[in-house]
């Protein structure tokens, strides 16, 4: 009987013994598989103008105010760092920035302040221009030289009519587009 006993023990003890056995050991492992990925992000240069339209109001038979400023945010995100930004407003023809369809009130007439600064005639010519054949050129909205890969420049365009002479009455309003773009080089 004691060496059943025993017996029974041992049998006992191995069965245990078998039970605690990791079953990790037991796994199977798949194959490793790889997914490549790409993520392709172009550069990007942006101008938004805020209003949409401005009303000119005569302060005087040869002047005139525009009846708020623009807000002009230039955003850009560059594929490398320390290149250069412009942002120019311009007309398309130099002769007519305003018509009423006979009589023309040329750029020279059209007078534009940066930021609170000085108004100078819009008669400029400038290669920092994003437009093919543009008229004349207000001074520049923003020059960014080294810029950061990434930004936004936030500046303000404040137009205002000047003659030498009043401007003629008209019968109807004279109408004009000025366009503001921006270039990166």
């Amino acid at each position: 009987m004691k060496t059943l006993k025993k017996v029974g023990f041992v049998v006992a003890a191995l069965a245990l013994s078998l039970l605690s056995i990791p079953q990790s050991k037991a796994q199977t492992t798949s194959n490793a598989a790889a997914v490549s990925m790409t993520f392709a992000v172009n550069s990007s240069l942006t101008v938004a103008a805020t209003p949409g339209s401005i009303v000119f109001t005569s302060t005087a038979p040869n002047t005139a105010t525009a009846s708020s400023a623009i807000t002009v945010v230039t955003s850009w995100n560059l594929a490398t760092g320390g290149g250069n930004v412009f942002t120019v407003a311009y007309f398309a023809s130099i002769s007519a920035a305003l018509t009423n369809g006979i009589v023309n009130i040329p750029t020279s007439e059209v007078f534009a302040s940066i930021n609170g600064g000085s108004a100078a005639a819009c008669t400029l010519a400038n290669v920092n221009v994003a437009a093919a054949n543009p008229g004349a050129i207000c001074p520049q909205i923003f020059g960014g030289i080294g810029v950061a890969a990434q930004g936004t420049h936030s500046d303000t365009l404040l137009l205002s009519l000047t003659s030498a002479t009043a401007f003629p009455a008209s019968t109807s309003s004279y109408a004009g587009a000025i366009t503001i773009s921006a270039q990166a080089t």
